[in-house]
């Protein structure tokens, strides 16, 4: 049996020293620094999970600049076929008519109203 402090004593426990609960001070702290270490390894700014969330950003952030850099490479080749070294006039004559809505005088114009530009 355990003796405490403030028990008195009986036949089981003569001899034994008294149980006193600051002795359970320092294992407690302890193990109360452990379980705070640990939440905060598992659910703070800086954990496991946050890792996690930087990874997964970082996964989007790659499949963004994939889909910019194609769209750069296409905006590239536009300007090169526009540009004077290489001027693609049948190109020249699709981008006239569809920023400035130019027809010849031979072609007819068929809307659709429809489609939504």
């Amino acid at each position: 049996m355990i003796r405490f402090a403030t028990s008195g004593l009986s036949s089981q426990t003569v001899g034994q020293e008294p149980f006193r609960l600051r002795q359970l001070l320092l294992p407690g702290m302890l193990l109360l620094m452990i379980l705070g270490l640990s939440s905060q390894a598992l659910k703070g700014e800086r954990s496991l999970s946050g890792w996690m969330q930087l990874e997964r950003n970082l996964v989007e952030r790659h499949a963004e600049l994939a889909d910019l850099q194609k769209s750069n490479g296409d905006l590239q080749m536009q300007v090169y076929r526009l540009s004077n070294e290489s001027l693609d006039v049948d190109y020249l004559d699709e981008r006239a008519r569809r920023v400035l809505g130019l027809t010849r005088t031979d072609e007819t114009v068929i809307f659709n109203l429809s489609v939504a530009p």
